[in-house]
C-alpha cells in the first residue's frame, strides 16, 4: 500500500488509513485486525469511503419491486438510496431527504447506528421494506421523502442486475461486473431456470461487525478467487449436505445447493451490528426457509462472539490482552477479506475533496 495524505481517519491514536494500520493483517502469518476495525466509529466513515461509495452493493431483489413505480429504498453506509422500476427500466438515485429534513443531522443520529426515525427514512436511518407505487402518490409523506416533487433531478447512481438480484454502484464510473458476476455462476451454479420461485424475504439482525458476519457466513474451504471482487468455497451445512457458498464484496453471501440458493444481503445497522436480508430460491424454497434461518443464525452466532472478543480487545473488559498483538488470523475467509478491504483503502480517492463526488451538489 502506498502512502495517502491524512484525510482525517483517526482512532486509537492510530491513522486508520495508513499502510502501517494494515500491515500485521497481511500475508501468511496474518494476525486479525486491529480491534478498531470492528468497534470505531471513524473507521466506518473510512468504509463509508473507500468500499460502501466504490463497490457493486446487492440491495435485493427484482420480485420486491415487480409494479412499475415500485420502490426498493436502501442505505449504502450514510447515503440513502432507492432503485425505482420505471416504464424504461431500473432507476437508481439518492433519496431526496438525505438528513430526514433536518437542517442538519442530529446527535443521535451521528452515532454509527440506524436509528428508528418516526418521521422518515433517509441515510441514518432504518429501512422500510420496498414501496409499492400505490402509497407514492402525490402528497404521500413518502413521496416527498424519497423523490421530492421532480425525481428527474435527484442525483443517480449506477444500477445493475445479475440474475434475480439488484447492484447499485455511488461512484461516478465503475467498472461493469457482468463479466466477473457471470464466471461466479458458472462456477458456482447460483441462479438458473430450475430456481425461479422465491421464499418471502426474512430480516435477520445479529450484534457483530459486518465484516466478521460475512466471514463467518461464507466460511468454508475456498475454491477460487476473483481477486478482491468474490471468494468461491465449499461448505458442509448443518445437515450434512454440501454447499457452494460466494461472498460478493462486501455485502452478499450466497449458499447453493443442487436445488436451492439462499441469498443473504449484509447491511450495517450500527458498528457491531448487521441486518441479513434473507430469501431462498428454488422450488422448495417456502419450506425449506426455516433451516437456512437456523443455518444462518448458527453462523451469524459465531460471528457474534468473535465480535464481542475482538471489540474488547486490549480494554479492561479483557485486562489479558492490554498491549497484546490481535491475535492470529486462522480463516481463510478471515484473510481475504483483510485483503480485499486493504486494497479498497490503498486505491481509495488520495484528495480531501471539499465536495465528495457521490453528494448532490444541489444540496
Amino acid at each position: 500500500m502506498s502512502h495517502r495524505p491524512d484525510l482525517g481517519y483517526h482512532d486509537e491514536g492510530r491513522d486508520l488509513a495508513s499502510s502501517a494500520f494494515y500491515a500485521e493483517a497481511l500475508g501468511d502469518a496474518a494476525r486479525v485486525l486491529p480491534p478498531a476495525a470492528f468497534r470505531s466509529l471513524p473507521f466506518t466513515l473510512l468504509e463509508d469511503e473507500a468500499v460502501w461509495t466504490r463497490d457493486w452493493i446487492c440491495v435485493g431483489a427484482h420480485e420486491a419491486i415487480p409494479h412499475v413505480g415500485d420502490l426498493l429504498p436502501f442505505t449504502i453506509g450514510t447515503h440513502g438510496v432507492h432503485v425505482q422500476r420505471t416504464e424504461g427500466g431500473l432507476a437508481a438515485r439518492f433519496n431526496k431527504a438525505q438528513h430526514g429534513g433536518c437542517r442538519m443531522v442530529p446527535l443521535q443520529c451521528q452515532t454509527g447506528a440506524k436509528t428508528k426515525c418516526s418521521f422518515t427514512s433517509c441515510g441514518y436511518s432504518r429501512d422500510r421494506p420496498a414501496i409499492p407505487a400505490r402509497d407514492l402518490g402525490e402528497g404521500a409523506p413518502e413521496m416527498h421523502q424519497y423523490l421530492g416533487l421532480r425525481p428527474e433531478r435527484l442525483l443517480t447512481a449506477q444500477v445493475r442486475s445479475w440474475g434475480p438480484l439488484i447492484f447499485v454502484n455511488l461512484d461516478v464510473a465503475p467498472a461493469s461486473p457482468e463479466a466477473s458476476l457471470a464466471t461466479l455462476n458458472q462456477l458456482g451454479g447460483f441462479f438458473g431456470n430450475h430456481k425461479s420461485a422465491r421464499s418471502e424475504e426474512i430480516w435477520l439482525e445479529h450484534p457483530a461487525n459486518w465484516k466478521l458476519a460475512g466471514q463467518h457466513l461464507a466460511g468454508g474451504e475456498p475454491l477460487f478467487d476473483d481477486g478482491d471482487r468474490w471468494l468461491l468455497g465449499v461448505t458442509t451445512l448443518a445437515d450434512g449436505r454440501e454447499a457452494r457458498t460466494a461472498w460478493l464484496f462486501p455485502n452478499l453471501v450466497l449458499f447453493a445447493t443442487t436445488d436451492e440458493t439462499c441469498v443473504v444481503v449484509l447491511q450495517p445497522t450500527a458498528i457491531g451490528q448487521t441486518l441479513c436480508r434473507v430469501s431462498v430460491y428454488g422450488e422448495g424454497s417456502a419450506t425449506s426457509a426455516g433451516f437456512w434461518r437456523a443455518e444462518i443464525d448458527r453462523r451469524a452466532g459465531e460471528a457474534a462472539q468473535e465480535h464481542l472478543a475482538l471489540s474488547r480487545w486490549g480494554t479492561q473488559f479483557r485486562p489479558d490482552t492490554i498491549g497484546a498483538p490481535p491475535p492470529r488470523q486462522a480463516e481463510p475467509h478471515g484473510l481475504w477479506m483483510q485483503r480485499a478491504l486493504a486494497e479498497r483503502v490503498a486505491r481509495a480517492p488520495r484528495e480531501d475533496l471539499p465536495q465528495p463526488l457521490f453528494q448532490n451538489p444541489r444540496g
